[in-house]
């Protein structure tokens, strides 16, 4: 993950938390085509009163607030979200395509925010159902690719938040056919020596067996041996 740090003007922050961090919410930047260092530098550069604790786009994730500090990133008059406030959350910020005449993320910076996700959900201990949009703790429609009609865009990138690094954490509904892969050598995990399968990739090699392809593959192999 390339990450940057670009600190916020500090007038657009607040203090030092005094609430454990227990949320994570998703915002979209409305801006056309923006880059993460452009609205890092932005938020250093100009008094707002708002900031986020990451901007992310297809190639680069910015640092603007460091984690430990409250970002101005969810607060508003009327809360949808019993208990999520800017207190106890990071704000995540993904950048925006204008197309068509509406806002969409590359696919790369969905994939780039939801790596950057699970590591915070793996540091503090969050669990994928406390990852939340703005609109889920104000009622603002943020980020708007994932709202109305992006609902389905919305829990696939929820989908892959969910991450099974070991043969032990794979559920047991999917562990045969992943034991399969293991064995024939397909799948090896990561430089780390991880598995990184997310939930829907898990799922797509479940079906890829129940259709009989892992054991074709498997077969191919032990004729070519």
């Amino acid at each position: 993950m390339n990450m940057m740090e670009l600190l916020c003007r500090r007038e657009n922050f607040g203090g030092l938390r005094a609430s454990k961090v227990k949320y994570i919410v998703i915002h979209y930047t409305a801006g056309r085509n923006d880059t993460a260092e452009n609205n890092g530098r932005y938020f250093a550069r100009e008094l707002v009163g708002a900031s986020a604790h990451y901007f992310v786009d297809e190639t680069a994730v910015v640092r603007s607030v460091p984690e430990e500090y409250v970002a101005y990133h969810c607060g508003g008059a009327v809360y949808r979200h019993e208990k999520c406030r800017n207190g106890n959350s990071i704000g995540v910020e993904l950048c925006c395509r204008w197309e068509n005449g509406a806002y969409s993320f590359a696919p790369e910076t969905v994939a780039q925010a939801q790596r950057l996700v699970r590591r915070l959900m793996q540091n503090y201990d969050i669990p994928a159902e406390r990852v939340l949009r703005h609109y889920d703790v104000t009622g603002k429609v943020c980020p708007a690719p994932f709202v109305g009609r992006g609902q389905a865009d919305w829990e696939r990138f929820k989908g892959g938040l969910t991450v099974y690094n070991t043969l032990e954490q794979v559920p047991d509904w999917a562990r045969p056919s992943i034991e399969k892969l293991l064995e024939t050598g397909a799948l090896t995990g990561n430089e780390d020596g991880d598995l990184d399968l997310s939930r829907d990739l898990t799922r797509t090699l479940v079906v890829l067996d129940r259709l009989g392809i892992l054991d074709a593959k498997k077969e191919e192999q032990q004729w070519q041996h």
